[in-house]
């Protein structure tokens, strides 16, 4: 904050974007909490921070990176007209952030878990073959606590040049190959660990030659064709 005021002109507009709390908790993404995510903001958060600098929030905008973020517009007080959204979003928050809806986080990330479990036991039952798609960091804190390994998800598969091929999944014997083996192999079923853009993973994936289905973990566990 102190360089963020070394730098801002008196009439300029600090623009931020931040990972939404709001938007984490409606949509469970209790794989997104890792070490590089520290910090969670809701824009009640914000404002209190940038209060303290002598700067204020005029416009705030709810926005879809990521599963969800918050674009929020600051400036020093009293240089803007503060727009409608600002207001708005506060209620909001005032109304849906409180503990009731924590714990009720708590327990949906706990049935989670229980779901994720089911579907793929049911698969595994019938023998069908598992490949898991991406591996970003919010992968392997969702196989980890899943409680995933080898015996059910045979590898993670990355596009070519991935740093991440030949190596694993932290915490876990399950291999990073390359893409390449989903459309030499055709598994029964893939599990997308980027589910947030799982439409446009599954249009990718079935353009190149994929003919099996999707498992969508999160926020609801699903599959999909």
């Amino acid at each position: 904050m102190e360089n963020i005021l070394k730098i801002l002109h008196k009439d300029g507009v600090f623009v931020s974007e931040s990972h939404y709390l709001a938007s984490l908790i409606k949509t469970v993404q209790y794989d997104t909490i890792y070490h590089e995510h520290l910090r969670y903001y809701s824009l009640m958060s914000l404002n209190y921070l940038f209060n303290k600098y002598n700067l204020e929030v005029i416009h705030a905008k709810k926005i879809n990176t990521h599963g969800g973020s918050i674009r929020v517009y600051a400036a020093y007080k009293n240089k803007f007209k503060k727009d409608k959204s600002v207001k708005k979003i506060l209620t909001f928050e005032k109304n849906y952030l409180n503990w009731k809806t924590f714990n009720e986080f708590r327990t949906k990330v706990v049935k989670s878990k229980l779901n994720i479990y089911s579907i793929l036991k049911k698969l595994k039952d019938k023998n069908k073959k598992i490949y898991g798609i991406g591996a970003p960091s919010r992968a392997s804190t969702l196989i980890n606590y899943v409680g995933l390994d080898e015996n059910i998800i045979d590898c993670v598969l990355e596009i070519d040049g991935s740093y991440k091929i030949g190596n694993y999944i932290p915490g876990k014997k399950i291999p990073i190959l390359s893409e390449k083996k989903l459309y030499q192999d055709q598994p029964d079923y893939v599990i997308l660990f980027s589910w947030h853009i799982a439409s446009e993973l599954k249009t990718n994936l079935k353009r190149k030659g994929f003919k099996g289905k999707f498992i969508i973990p999160l926020p609801v566990p699903r599959i999909e064709s």
